[in-house]
């Protein structure tokens, strides 16, 4: 699996930029999976729904199932562990893509940039492998603009593998039709 994660300021268009690869990458025949990272928490779904009144009640764990998905939430205490979940949930994925996570060195990033945002690099030089800004940022890595959705698709295939010691199977995985 070739995994990649999306770093940048709040409000940069991480969201957006990903929500927009999604289609580009199905329709280039990948399976593609998403991590978010929310260090500030996040909710499970309106306060009403019983899932919900289940986690606030104390419950370790939560599962909503369905006939098309299936959402775990389990309190565990524990840092993010990128790898652990790419290794543990997305083993059959092809392309996954992380939003955020900037201090996890777990995968290669690229640096969105906000439209009122200037480049400064956060991230550190071996695990920056692009930059999407609309100012034309230099630098020895590549620059796209956030319309260049295609562009960056294609970088995105042509990305490595995730390392081998990282993914328990290693070697390539092929594209789905």
């Amino acid at each position: 699996m070739k995994a990649i994660s999306f770093v940048g300021n709040s409000g940069s268009g991480k969201t957006r930029l990903i929500a927009r690869l999604i289609p580009e990458l199905k329709k280039r025949g990948h399976a593609v999976a998403v991590i978010k990272h929310c260090p500030h928490g996040f909710s499970m779904d309106p306060r009403r729904k019983d899932s919900r009144r289940f986690f606030e009640a104390g419950a370790d764990g939560v599962a909503l199932v369905s006939s098309e998905a299936t959402a775990v939430f389990k309190r565990d205490g524990q840092p993010a562990d990128f790898s652990s979940l790419a290794r543990s949930y997305f083993e059959d994925i092809d392309i996954l893509l992380v939003e955020g996570g900037r201090a996890k060195g777990d995968f290669k990033k690229i640096e969105v940039l906000g439209k009122d945002d200037r480049y400064r690099p956060k991230t550190p030089s071996g695990e920056l492998i692009a930059v999407v800004s609309e100012h034309g940022e230099e630098g020895d890595r590549p620059v796209f603009r956030h319309s260049q959705v295609k562009e960056i698709a294609g970088f995105l295939e042509n990305q490595p593998e995730w390392s081998a010691e990282h993914h328990p199977r290693g070697g390539t995985r092929r594209k789905r039709r």
